[in-house]
């Protein structure tokens, strides 16, 4: 596999902080009882498709800082290609701070300097993306590049014949519904969260229904994400309810990227639906165990091995 997978979007600094609940009373102190700090955003993504074995590359900004230079340098040890990762001259790295749960709820807070982006794809980006075996994007790279730069990013990849993953993320909101009708009209799978599914399609529609009404927009698979119940799959005339894998939550911060690195590694590798599925709903399985994403981010090893545990088959792997 020459070409590289291609992820638009940037890197950031986590800081994930896991207290006893949320929201927190007026004027109190709250122990964090763990704490992971380290890569985060397209970083997670990154990381999680080089340790699935995929040749991955960096298209994205981090500031001209030490957390900027330190976020090179790992992704430069996960195996993942950063030459064409951009620094800004004078701009601080964006940080994003999440304190979570033990029951699942999450408040994000992100710093994200102003003037923190590029008028349009650089040439030799244009260029990796026209010969990129993928490309990926999602919400949350239209809000830090400008939903502008990723439409033309991924109707670039439609044209050269270039697979578009693209997950919708909560960034739908906030992203102007022609624009977004036009990635998704270029987008050959789409993954979102049951929740987001209904926001953007409102109204009593089944699983399969919401499924074929999301496909005829253009994607030719989506993938609803439905937390510990699993997922649901439709492509073409198949479709596969997935009920996921039962184990002990930690912190669903980087759950969704893993599903995401996992799609894109069995999508290349032709995976027959059903173990599509079985892979995706590991990859979130071993994810939400940990505290985190980046380090933390599951290896193909590790999501056979669960599939294995559970006596599912996993010699496609």
């Amino acid at each position: 596999m020459g070409r590289s997978v291609v992820v638009l979007g940037n890197p950031v600094l986590d800081y994930v902080l896991q207290i006893a609940q949320l929201p927190s009373a007026r004027v109190t102190h709250q122990k964090v009882h763990a704490l992971y700090i380290g890569p985060g955003g397209a970083a997670n993504l990154l990381i999680g498709a080089a340790r699935l074995g995929l040749p991955v590359q960096a298209l994205g900004i981090v500031g001209d800082d030490n957390v900027g230079r330190r976020l090179r340098r790992w992704l430069d040890a996960e195996e993942v290609d950063t030459r064409m990762l951009i620094s800004l001259p004078g701009n601080r790295t964006p940080r994003v701070f999440i304190l979570t749960t033990p029951q699942g709820s999450q408040t994000f807070l992100g710093y994200h300097p102003k003037g923190y982006t590029v008028p349009g794809p650089p040439a030799d980006w244009q260029a990796a993306i026209s010969q990129a075996i993928a490309l990926y994007c999602d919400g949350w790279s239209c809000g830090g590049l400008g939903i502008s730069f990723v439409q033309q990013a991924v109707e670039q990849a439609h044209k050269a014949g270039v697979a578009v993953f693209f997950d919708l993320g909560p960034q739908m909101r906030s992203c102007p519904a022609g624009q977004l009708a036009t990635i998704l009209r270029n987008t050959t799978a789409l993954t979102l969260t049951e929740e987001e599914a209904r926001a953007y399609l409102p109204g009593p529609l089944a699983l399969p229904d919401l499924a074929s009404a999301l496909r005829e927009r253009g994607p030719q698979l989506v993938v609803i994400k439905r937390g510990a119940q699993g997922s649901y799959i439709q492509c073409d005339d198949e479709a596969v309810l997935h009920p996921g894998f039962s184990v002990p939550v930690r912190d669903s911060t980087a759950a969704g990227d893993a599903v995401s690195a996992a799609l894109i590694w069995g999508w290349l590798h032709r995976c027959p639906l059903p173990q599509l599925a079985d892979l995706l709903n590991a990859a979130g399985a071993v994810a939400v165990q940990r505290l985190g994403g980046g380090f933390n981010m599951p290896r193909l090893a590790e999501i056979k091995a669960l599939l294995q545990e559970r006596g599912k088959v996993a010699d496609f792997m």
